[in-house]
């Protein structure tokens, strides 16, 4: 039970962090439709789950080899994110009429992309290094329940999150859609760079 509610705590805390994947799930909800964004936030639940599960078998080992590595892996997240975020500007420079964007692509796309953006975010592994730092957990049957609360708090959360963005999307003109892509995208940009200065 005490693995279960430790493996809660830590999916909530790690899902609720506010940084570049929130922005752009967010984003991704409003301007494709609930669907998507569900697809999207189900990509950002499985890489949850995955590190969770590094977490809970590898244990302090794993942490020890990701913290030793933060700064190498701010500068990939710092790139990507940079990546991402000039290549959606560059996209609304070359379409300056207001419109939606971001809707193409099927819900697996968004999935597969948004499991690729979490893979490589440095707030997600420092989170799940400090946990697999501090883990003791006893057994098969304690590592299973941590893995399972960390799963079932994450894609709760992301599942709350992404229906509520996308429904509300169904009430934001165009326009509106526009202005947060760009300040969305700022938004990346300017942790990107956060990143790439403070590795």
């Amino acid at each position: 039970m005490d693995a279960l509610l430790a493996g809660l705590i830590a999916g909530l805390a790690v899902a609720m962090q506010v940084g570049a994947v929130s922005l752009l799930l967010i984003e991704a909800s409003v301007v494709a439709g609930p669907r998507k964004g569900l697809a999207a936030g189900m990509g950002v639940a499985t890489v949850d789950f995955v590190y969770a599960v590094i977490a809970g078998v590898a244990g302090s080992a794993a942490g020890a080899v990701l913290a030793g590595h933060e700064g190498e892996i701010k500068l990939v997240a710092a790139a990507v994110l940079a990546v991402i975020a000039l290549y959606g500007l560059a996209g609304l420079w070359r379409n300056p009429e207001a419109r939606e964007v971001e809707t193409g692509g099927s819900a697996r796309s968004h999935y597969t992309r948004f499991l690729a953006i979490t893979a490589v975010n440095p707030l997600t592994i420092a989170s799940f290094a400090a946990v697999a730092a501090a883990l003791s957990l006893d057994g098969a049957a304690d590592t299973a329940a941590f893995v399972a609360g960390v799963g079932v708090a994450s894609a709760g959360w992301h599942l709350v999150l992404t229906l509520a963005a996308g429904h509300a999307g169904r009430w934001i003109t165009p326009a509106i859609r526009r202005s947060l892509s760009i300040g969305g995208r700022v938004l990346v940009l300017a942790i990107a760079a956060h990143l790439a200065i403070s590795s």
